[in-house]
């Protein structure tokens, strides 16, 4: 009987408690972008309902209301202007507004420079700007309530493979986390920030080769600094290192000229004959398996052009001769023998701009462009040829390496300058043969 009488009364206390709260209704929730797609976010129906449930709870919390209707709609600004349009104050029931507008880090530095403040080194990480301003309006006499919060983004590093998008900073779970911390800080008034710094992960673009192979597949993070890199696998220690990059002449003429084999020479007179009198090198890295205590030497006979038809801001071009006249040696055997292509087009693989995937399983793609749109996949540089009598290729591009051996793909790893992330499609490919393709793979000349 006590317990009835208890659960009567705290129902009661609940009731009275709620019509103590008063009811706000949303009007306006507007936003823009003149980065890129991101405000696209808000078409996603899970990222709507979160952040109703955010700002619901942060309304209860810091001003005691409760939302009228929570369903909410975002329209777009059609002027960045408009962002500055003051709202009316003469209500008659309590309001909320909301809006945000995103913009580039050019822009930002723009706005530093124009007020001839300096530029804090640190501030050349930001990918770009949003600012979010909060209203609330009630009738008269009652204060109006309005805060301000500038968000300045920054790229953190990713355990996603794939093409980043160039204008987009947040997958759409990080957007949403985003805008959980955001509307916190704006409701609360004994919170005094006014900006706020997020490192996010970058989401990368749809594909039809990358996200779907590797979402079930092992992953292995690497370590890479000053050309050492060095992971677990199978429970044992991989250390591998690169040396600096070297380069020899190759003498055409004269009692000093350089050897060369049948194959190398003609590549080089096809060079000459195309190109002219041209200066002929060889690109030479050394490289080493320092567990194993393996020392290799990688080969490439190129072609440098200082000319302004083949230079970019001033520096020579350096590009590999035609044929399979490039070479892995470990001590002195060859166990590798390739030929070298610049920016292979494939028909087969796809990107999709209009599509976001934080780079990791298939289940987070999300929309990002109402227009169903693809783009052909170009590799940097495709490597095909024979390694340890089997044959296999490496396509190289600017964010990640896709391996093949007999015809199959066995690896893709992650990173630009060296490797930082590797999927292991085929577990039974042996620890030093993983190292010697590593090292093929990510050796300073196809940076």
């Amino acid at each position: 009987m006590i317990k009835s009488i208890f659960s009567i009364l705290l129902t009661c206390c609940s009731f009275l408690m709620l019509q103590a709260q008063s009811i706000v209704k949303p009007v306006n929730f507007h936003c823009i972008s003149l980065e890129g797609p991101m405000m696209y976010y808000w078409k996603n129906p899970m990222v709507i309902q979160q952040f109703q449930e955010a700002l619901e709870l942060q309304l209860k919390t810091h001003k005691n209301l409760r939302l009228e209707n929570p369903a909410i709609e975002f329209i777009n600004f059609t002027n960045f202007k408009d962002f500055s349009s003051q709202q009316n104050n003469a209500v008659t029931t309590p309001s909320i507004n909301f809006k945000m507008a995103e913009y580039s880090a050019k822009v930002f530095w723009n706005q530093i420079n124009a007020a001839n403040q300096p530029l804090d080194t640190n501030l050349f990480s930001i990918q770009s700007v949003v600012i979010m301003e909060l209203s609330i309006q009630q009738p008269a006499p009652a204060p109006a309530y309005s805060k301000t919060l500038e968000v300045y983004i920054k790229r953190a590093k990713t355990n996603g493979i794939g093409v980043p998008f160039g204008n987009l900073h947040f997958s759409a779970k990080g957007f949403t986390e985003l805008m959980k911390k955001s509307v916190e800080i704006l409701l609360d008034s004994s919170n005094e920030t006014e900006q706020i710094e997020i490192k996010a992960s970058p989401p990368f673009m749809g594909d039809n080769f990358i996200i779907g192979a590797i979402g079930n597949a092992s992953k292995i993070n690497i370590e890479s600094k000053n050309l050492f890199s060095k992971y677990q696998l199978k429970g044992q220690s991989e250390l591998i290192r690169w040396d600096e990059q070297r380069f020899l002449e190759i003498i055409l003429k004269g009692k000093n000229r350089t050897q060369l084999s049948a194959d190398m020479a003609k590549a080089v007179e096809n060079s000459l004959r195309e190109h002219g009198n041209e200066i002929h090198v060889f690109l030479l890295q050394d490289a080493r398996n320092i567990i194993l205590n393996k020392n290799y030497q990688l080969i490439i006979p190129a072609r440098v052009s200082a000319s302004d038809a083949y230079s970019a801001a001033g520096m020579p071009q350096v590009e590999p001769l035609e044929g399979y006249n490039n070479y892995l040696l470990n001590e002195k055997d060859t166990i590798a023998k390739f030929s070298i292509l610049i920016d292979k087009k494939d028909l087969t693989k796809k990107l999709y701009p209009h599509i976001a995937t934080n780079g990791i399983d298939s289940s987070s793609a999300v929309r990002v462009n109402d227009k169903e749109t693809e783009m052909i996949y170009n590799s940097k540089y495709s490597i095909t040829g024979t390694f340890r009598n089997q044959p296999f290729g490496i396509e190289i591009g600017q964010y990640f390496r896709e391996v093949y051996l007999n015809n199959e793909r066995i690896l893709i790893i992650s990173g630009t300058e060296g490797p930082e992330r590797m999927v292991l499609l085929n577990p039974d490919i042996p620890s030093d043969l993983l190292n010697e393709l590593i090292l093929l793979g990510f050796n300073r000349f196809f940076q």
